[in-house]
């Protein structure tokens, strides 16, 4: 039982760093954007892209939640209906997990996006 929550655990962790990274990676982009385009250095644009990542990541996890799995799976010659509706539910239980793992991501931007603005606002 311990196992199991410490690898859930690391799997959070982990999201919340990849979450951390993108955030940095996009208020830099963001910063360079400004830049180049109003000659100017501010943090204008650093949260609007953030958030604005976040709900395209999020909505992308949804999409894949929602997505047919029968487009992607094929009906071979060697497989017999048991097997291809096995194959089915194996696949759609694998892509669902990979839209839980977008949707979290997208969340965890959002949710760190807002606390490191409120977190700036306080101390400016």
């Amino acid at each position: 039982m311990n196992n199991s929550i410490g690898k859930s655990i690391k799997k959070y962790l982990r999201l919340l760093l990849i979450s951390l990274c993108a955030i940095f990676i996009i208020a830099a982009l963001s910063i360079v954007y400004e830049a180049i385009v109003h000659d100017s250095v501010s943090f204008r644009y650093v949260f609007d892209a953030n958030f604005l990542v976040g709900v395209i990541v999020t909505l992308g996890g949804i999409v894949v939640m929602f997505l047919p799995v029968a487009f992607f799976t094929k009906l071979g010659n060697s497989l017999d209906r048991f097997t291809y509706m096995q194959r089915r539910f194996d696949n759609r239980e694998n892509s669902q997990k990979k839209a839980r793992v977008v949707l979290w991501l997208g969340l965890f931007i959002i949710i760190l996006a807002g606390l490191i603005e409120i977190l700036v606002s306080i101390i400016t």
